[in-house]
């Protein structure tokens, strides 16, 4: 149980930081420990269900994704948090799926907003301006351990 609250303690601290660069800092944010793995998705490690318009974020973690090398979990958080950024996209397309209609308009302008946050993100990576984003993505592999406070005697 202690090391599973350090895991989740461990992608808390992965989420905060990265949160500024994906525009989720006001997000109320929920993660979800699942203890079964989909049936229908036996691959599933994790997902988002990023609410926009109430500012709500909901990430669930598969038993899947306990079994990934650090390194394919912190992946895995990232993929989920670009979702956040193509959310209205998908919106869009579920929306015609369930023949809902979305006007050129609407289709043309939520793509854009895709593409410049994403574009956003990624010119501000290239530039150096994400060193904390770049300092949570590394500090993700580390092991935080418990520093002892040892006494030294004076001589």
């Amino acid at each position: 149980m202690k090391k599973q609250n350090n895991n989740l303690k461990r992608i808390t601290n992965f989420l905060e930081a990265m949160d500024w660069a994906f525009e989720l800092n006001n997000f109320k944010r929920t993660l979800l420990n699942k203890e079964l793995q989909p049936e229908d998705c036996p691959d599933l490690t994790a997902e988002v269900v990023p609410d926009m318009t109430y500012k709500e974020l909901t990430i669930r973690l598969y038993p899947n994704f306990w079994t990934l090398p650090l390194q394919d979990q912190r992946k895995a958080l990232l993929h989920e948090l670009v979702h956040t950024l193509i959310q209205d996209t998908k919106m869009i397309a579920n929306d015609l799926l369930n023949a809902k209609f979305r006007s050129l308009e609407e289709i043309k302008n939520a793509n854009e907003k895709a593409t410049s946050s994403i574009t956003h993100l990624l010119d501000n990576l290239l530039i150096g301006n994400l060193k904390y984003a770049k300092k949570a993505y590394k500090d993700y592999m580390e092991i935080k351990k418990k520093k002892k406070l040892t006494k030294q005697k004076r001589v």
